[in-house]
């Protein structure tokens, strides 16, 4: 059993893929998996991957196609695929920092024996010396989820996880849709007092693609009101100074308004705010709705 899957959700991103796999090639360290789902794709994927399982690598590339579930399921599906015991997710149009697993091994081999760290995070750069964002520390910090903002890492990073430890706060995605933010696991695994070490250190190369989720951010909104829905009641959870309350609270109710799913109200964090925040939620799920029909 290796000791590190690298995990890679797709969906028709043959025509980049192959960047992806050669930083794999490049790595110093070759005690990985390389585990790709593939989300529906309809492009070549399927078979450009074939032929990289008929060379020679340092590696195993290990590959399963589904149909189109959203990369959240994706998630589920490949903790209990995965022949190791730690996930790191790299998404299709990213590509890894060279030399960046060896560094990654040798850190989880060092990890404290901690039980409530479950693994690390990286930054992510425009190449391996130049990070999005500059963070207040030298080498590393130990946060959960939640405690990110305090160290300027509130931004896209990528992480090692514990399979174990994932596979006990599985992605829900509302039945119709694709997608929930990330967050609301993150955030649970906070909530029970789980963190990672966090390095001063890209693992990953990233450039925002026009097909990524990201730049797509609206019509995620718009397709998966439940999730976002979901995504607002969790942070009732955590966010308890007011203003955020009965921020939170209103989108919430929102995309309830926007799902046709009112009745799901009485699952809020906070019911009694609920009640009152619903006409402030029922008129901005007028401007959302009017909002998505601009798009």
């Amino acid at each position: 059993m290796c000791s590190l899957t690298i995990f890679t959700p797709t969906y028709n991103r043959g025509y980049i893929l192959g960047r992806l796999k050669d930083s794999l090639c490049r790595q110093d360290n070759f005690d990985f998996e390389w585990l790709i789902i593939d989300d529906g794709s309809t492009d070549n994927t399927q078979e450009l991957v074939a032929n990289w399982q008929k060379e020679t690598l340092p590696f195993t590339i290990r590959y399963c196609y589904t149909k189109n579930g959203g990369k959240p399921r994706a998630i589920n599906m490949a903790c209990h695929l995965a022949q190791s015991k730690w996930l790191f997710i790299v998404d299709s149009d990213d590509y890894l920092a060279d030399e960046i697993i060896g560094f990654i091994c040798n850190k989880l081999y060092s990890l404290p024996n901690d039980p409530t760290i479950i693994g690390l995070g990286g930054l992510r750069g425009t190449d391996a010396n130049n990070p999005w964002r500059s963070v207040p520390f030298s080498d590393y910090v130990i946060a959960s989820n939640t405690e990110r903002p305090n160290y300027n890492l509130d931004i896209d990073c990528n992480e090692v996880y514990s399979i174990e430890i994932l596979k006990q706060f599985p992605f829900f995605v509302w039945p119709g849709e694709n997608f929930i933010p990330e967050e609301v696991v993150l955030n649970e695994l906070a909530i029970h007092g789980y963190k990672l070490i966090w390095y001063n250190k890209v693992f990953v190369i990233s450039h925002y693609l026009d097909d990524g989720l990201t730049k797509g951010a609206w019509d995620l909104l718009k397709k998966n009101p439940m999730g976002y829905a979901m995504l607002y009641n969790h942070k009732l959870k955590y966010q308890k100074n007011i203003s955020s309350m009965i921020y939170n609270t209103i989108q919430f109710i929102a995309f309830l308004f926007i799902a046709n799913n009112i009745s799901y109200i009485k699952h809020c964090n906070i019911k009694w705010l609920a009640y009152i925040c619903l006409p402030l939620g029922y008129l901005l799920s007028i401007r959302r709705a009017k909002q998505f029909k601009s798009e």
